[in-house]
Order: C-alpha cells, then structure tokens, then sequence
C-alpha cells in the first residue's frame, strides 16, 4: 500500500501542476488520507482562514451516499468549486479524490465583494488571478482528466496481493517514473522485460489515416510506417468498436494480408483502442508469432498494458507541458535580463519583434509603436502575413490608437481574418496608454494552446513595455530638451529636411551600437544627425564645447572635400560624413571609391546590406511612407563556433523551423537534422531551442 501511495502522490503532483489546482484525497470518514499537492491560492487561503469550516464541509461530504459515481463539480462554498470523485476498490474500499479551488465564469466580480467582506485582509486580486476559471467548454476536459486520475488511483489502491496485481503496479509505477521517455522507448522496456508477447506496437491518427508510429519486437520494424483507415481490417475495427478485442490463429484471417504484405506473420493478435489528453485516439496492439492463442493471464496483462500505455501518453504529456513551461520561463527570464540591460528603445522593439516570434514559432511579428510626439504609428515587422501587411497594421492601429492619443481599449485579444491568420495582438501601456501593440501571428488553432501562447506574450509585451519607459529619455535632461526643441523646430519650416535628420539618427543609432563605439558618444553622434540642418557654428553657440560640434564641423568637411583626411578624423565623425551621404543621396554608391577598404566603411556597408527591416510609419488616415527589413541574426550566426550546415540549421530553428521542414528545406534527412540540432546544443551548451535561441538574441544584442 506504501507503494501505491508513493505512485498516487506522484500523480497529485503532476496533475495538480498542469491544472493550477490543489488535490488531496480523504477516507471513507473523511479524514486526509493522502495531503494536498499543488499551489492554489485560494485554496491555500480558504484552508488558512477557515480551517474547522473546511474540514467539517469535507468530513460530511465523504461520508455522504452519493447518487453520481462519476466525476462532478461540488460547490463547497458559495461560488467556489471542487472537482471530485469517489473511488471503489474491489475489496469494497471507499475513497474521495478533490480537485480545488475553482470558480464560474462570470461570477468574479460577485465572488471577489463576498470574499472581500469575509476576508478584507487578503490580497484577493493576486489569489483569484491564479483562480481556475469554469465554462461550459472546459468543463468536459476537467471531468476527462479527474475521470482517468480515479481510473487511474483505484488500481493503485487495490489491496489485493495477487501477482498479477503486483505486476500491474509495477507497470503503473514504471509509467509514473518513464514520464520523461517518449512511447516507444517505453515500449522497448517493456518488451525486454515481460517476455507473453512477441510484439507491441502504437498506431495514431495522421490526417484521415492511421500510421503505425511505435512498434518493437522481433521483425517488427517492417511495419513501421505502415497505414490504416478507421474500420479497416484488425486495427481499424476496434477504432469503430472502442473495445478491447483479440484475435487467436488469425494466420487464414484475410485480414492479415494487412501485416503480411510487409512480411510480417502473427498469429494472434489483440488490440486496445485509447485516448491521447487531447481527445485525440490512437491503437495499441500486440500479440505473437509462434503462439495461436492467449492465455487468460496474458489477456489480462495486455489490458492492464492498454492501461498503462494510456496512463503513460497522458503522465509524458502533462510532463511535457510543465518542462516546456520552465524552458519558455527561462528563456523569458533570459530575455528580460537583455532588454532590462538595453540603452536603445530601437533595441528594445527589435527583441520584441524577433524574440517573440522565435519563442511562439510564429509566422509573422510585428509591433505597431504610437509617436507621442507628432502622432504617427510605426511598424516594425517580420514575416509574412496571408493578407495584406500595410492594411492590418492600419486596421490595427485604428481599432487600439485614437486621434487624441487616449487609448480605445485596453485588452488583448486574438484576431482573426478572413484568409485565415490567426494574430496575437498583447498591449503595451504606460500610464493608462497604449504606448503600442505587439501583433505575432500562430499556426497554432487549438483554443487551449492558443489562451497558453498569449498569455506568454502578455508578459513578454510587459517586460517590454518596461524597458521602452526606461529608455525613453528625451526629456530627462536639459541638453536633451535643448536638441529636442531645435530638432522639433526644423519639422515647421523644412519637413523634408526634418524627415532626412529623423532618417540619419535612426541610422545612425542602429550602426553606432553595432560598432561597439561607448554610450556617451552615441548619444553625441545622434544628436549631431538630428542637427544637421543647423550650421556647425551655430550649434557650437548653442553647445558650447560640445562633442556634436567637433562630430559635425569634421563631418561636414569629409563630405565637401570628397573624404580628404578621412584616415585623421575622428570615428564619430566617420559615421556622420558616411550616414548623411547615404541619406542624401539613398545609395552606397555616395561613398567615394577612395575610401571604400577603410575599416569604418567596411562595416557600414555590411551593416547597411544586412539591414533588412521593414519599417513603416503613417498616420491613420495615410498610406504607408517607407518600407525596409528587420536586420537578420544571420551575421550574428557566423560568428560563432559552429560549421557552416550547423549555421544553416540553427538559422532555420530559429525560424520555426521544426525538424522534418528543415529536412526539406535543406534536402537531408530527418536523423542528419537532428545530429546537426544536437550538437548545435553541446556547442552552444544548452538544453534546448528557447536557450539556443536566447543565446543567439544574447549576442545579437549584447551592449557595448
């Protein structure tokens, strides 16, 4: 019994952690037989404040004779649910397993004014937040999931010390500890330790077929591949039946030409219909090549092995949500740690648009950004969208951005169009503002998955929203409102030579930052870029000992004297002579060939060719104004210590990319790829693709 226990209580844990809820069980008095797992504010709370209450409430509930064996919600105080179910074991045994705390949808609001006169004391925004939330398309799931869990508890609390018994715990605990190993693997185990079988294998829908994914056995692999429809021949019926069935001396059977035509040749078989957490259903089957029959102690081992198998799917699935949230978790933290560390808001909305696409696998990212200053809406994206890019952006902006700068609404929200896009669309506020909207397109059509996704960008889009406020220093400090007033006055007696300063000091911003040239003097250079309608020797009288002046009078002098003395000038002087020439006349060409193999001009014009960002600003009313591309991680890529296959697959993951698409985007194999993908890890030293992929942003925006 001490075992089963130990099993059961490895069960609470995983459930209680993908569900969000606690889940304790009680004895047929209704005394704790088994203590909560898992972390449920309110329930933590309730127990807290009402300790005597709760268990009277629950002390009278396990005792009761109900009329309903199958799982059921349970108010056990007002507005406030439990799942539970009793559980029968053959030797007559009662127990209760409960699944809280959870509300209704719709009743928060009511809820939260109860509890807030019971409990005025408590931070109950905090607790009913993290509050599962009950509707009428999620019930079906939690009574599915506390239906296979009583399943699942009344085995492994069953007395009997039988053999059979004995081994199919054994079962049950190698499931419970193989959470981490995928089917098949699980399979191999099996079949080298339990000798009744000759194979065992798993088939699972593929599109309107079934494909046999999992086999092991002597001679088995040749049916690996091989594919069925519902209905068709042995494995197809029980698909129809939903029922364990076997087959004995099926050798004259016409329906094992199915397993013969792959030279295959059993002799009796049985099969075993499941289901995956998702709904989705899948076939287990096994049997034997020398023996015609079975015996009642293999029929009964090969359904308490149809139970396991399932009980396996479902513990390696839940496993895999919880490992996958803590790998997205640390990649976030990773994140948050670069755009805590970033002095550039251009910096800041890049990591947005390339992290958040990467860590969702998306298709599409953009982040439409509001000009506090003169109103306009700017779009950096990536990507493709199925309908037209220009137009959702303006779609989008008109339904969170309005003319007087307030916000329309503050919500976040999955869009939908009509040629199928499916777009998360996370606010990013400030002061009761939308500051902007980060818009990230999905592949991912479950609803569940998708509510998962968002919520991960809702944090990403707050982190970020963070970091623009900090870099936002435009009035900070009294130079700063000086260049700002002189740059702002140019717009209203020259806008196209305000549109060319604007152009130059995003330019120039981007390059400098690359360069690793140090903060006080990017800060110098920009300002220079935003002044250069201004003479220089008006501005030394404005900034007097000023770095800009010397940055501009030597620029300047580059730029009219065809680059002569280009080698004694200064880098900041460089970059203005080089980004104000590019400006003025849209093309490297501007560069005179003299200085073409300098080592400044080197870098400026591999920065300008790897710069593909497509930027767009309009106002609402207007058509977009100018188009480029989101500068690529491909340099980024080749600096580090990888060959150039491993570059051009971690390029593609970084991409969202998975396995069998990088295959055939680079026309190798599925087991290359993943050779390739794992020792990208080693060398990279991380776990897996969020890290790989941090790791890579890391570099790609590492200040100086």
């Amino acid at each position: 019994m001490n075992q089963s226990f130990t099993l059961i209580e490895e069960l609470q844990s995983i459930y209680a952690a993908n569900y969000g809820v606690a889940i304790w069980i009680t004895d047929e008095n209704g005394e704790m037989l088994l203590e909560p797992k898992g972390d449920n504010s309110l329930y933590s709370m309730l127990l807290r404040q009402e300790h005597d209450k709760m268990h009277a409430i629950l002390k009278k509930s396990s005792q009761k004779e109900w009329s309903i064996h199958l799982p059921f919600f349970f108010d056990i105080l007002p507005g406030i649910y439990t799942l539970t179910s009793s559980i029968l074991t053959e030797n007559g045994g009662k127990y209760q397993i409960w699944a809280g705390m959870m509300m209704e949808d719709q009743s928060q609001e009511l809820l939260k004014k109860q509890l807030e006169a019971n409990y005025p004391t408590e931070n109950l925004d905090a607790i009913l937040i993290n509050t599962p939330v009950l509707n009428a398309s999620n019930k079906q799931m939690w009574i599915d999931w506390m239906e296979k869990f009583s399943r699942i508890a009344t085995h492994l609390f069953s007395e009997d010390q039988h053999s059979f018994y004995q081994t199919q715990n054994e079962l049950f605990k190698k499931a419970v500890q193989a959470r981490h190993q995928p089917a098949k693997q699980v399979l191999m185990h099996f079949k080298e330790e339990y000798h009744e079988f000759d194979f065992i294998g798993m088939a699972k829908k593929q599109k309107d077929k079934y494909q046999i994914s999992e086999i092991a056995g002597e001679g088995a692999q040749t049916l690996e591949g091989a594919e069925f429809f519902p209905g068709e021949g042995f494995l197809g019926r029980v698909l129809l039946t939903d029922e364990f069935e076997y087959w004995e001396g099926i050798d004259k059977d016409p329906r094992s030409v199915f397993f013969q035509q792959f030279d295959f040749h059993p002799l009796s078989l049985f099969c075993a219909p499941m289901k995956q957490e998702d709904g989705t259903r899948y076939v287990l089957f096994g049997g034997n090549l020398r023996q015609s029959d079975f015996s009642v102690k293999q029929l009964k081992l090969a359904k308490a092995l149809a139970i396991t198998a399932e009980t396996h799917s479902l513990i390696y699935t839940l496993q895999t949500n919880v490992d996958h949230q803590l790998h997205r978790l640390s990649a976030l933290i990773e994140v948050s740690k670069l755009m805590a560390n970033a002095s550039d808001m251009k910096k800041v909305i890049y990591m947005l648009v390339d992290i958040g696409l990467s860590l969702i696998g998306g298709s599409f990212s953009c982040l439409l950004l509001k000009d506090s200053h003169n109103g306009k809406v700017k779009l950096i994206s990536r990507g493709k969208l199925k309908m037209d890019t220009a137009e959702y952006a303006k779609n989008t902006a008109g339904r969170y951005f309005m003319e007087s700068g307030e916000t329309k609404r503050n919500e976040t929200r999955i869009f939908s169009s009509e040629q199928g896009d499916h777009v998360f669309e996370c606010v990013i506020s400030s002061r009761e503002k939308i500051q902007g909207v980060l818009c990230i397109a999905t592949e991912i059509e479950k609803e569940a998955l998708m509510e998962e996704q968002l919520k991960f960008l809702e944090t990403l889009a707050v982190i970020g929203g963070i970091s623009l406020q900090l870099t936002d220093k435009d009035e900070t400090e009294a130079e700063d409102r000086q260049v700002h007033a002189l740059y702002r006055a140019v717009q209203h007696f020259n806008q196209d030579a305000y549109s060319r300063a604007e152009e130059a000091a995003e330019l120039a911003a981007n390059f400098v930052v690359k360069l690793g040239i140090n903060a006080p003097l990017i800060k110098e250079i920009i300002h220079a870029c935003r002044l250069s309608y201004y003479s220089p020797d008006f501005i030394g009288e404005m900034f007097p000992d000023k770095k800009m002046v010397s940055v501009m009078k030597e620029g300047k002098n580059l730029i009219e004297n065809n680059a002569s003395g280009w080698v004694e000038a200064s880098v900041g002087a460089q970059v203005y002579a080089l980004v104000m020439q590019y400006i003025l006349k849209g093309s490297l060409e501007a560069i005179p060939q003299a200085i073409r193999n300098t080592e400044t001009v080197i870098e400026f014009t591999k920065f300008i060719d790897e710069n593909n960002v497509m930027e767009q600003e309009f106002q609402l009313s207007e058509d977009v104004e100018e188009e480029q591309k989101l500068q690529t991680i491909s340099s980024t890529i080749k600096e580090m210590n990888l060959s150039p296959r491993e570059q051009e697959v971690l390029d593609l993951v970084i991409q969202g990319l998975n396995n069998k698409e990088i295959a055939q985007e680079l026309y190798i194999s599925g087991h290359t790829v993943k050779n390739h993908v794992t020792k990208i890890f080693q060398k990279l030293e991380v776990p897996d693709r969020a890290h790989a992929i941090s790791k890579v942003y890391q570099l790609k925006y590492k200040s100086s």
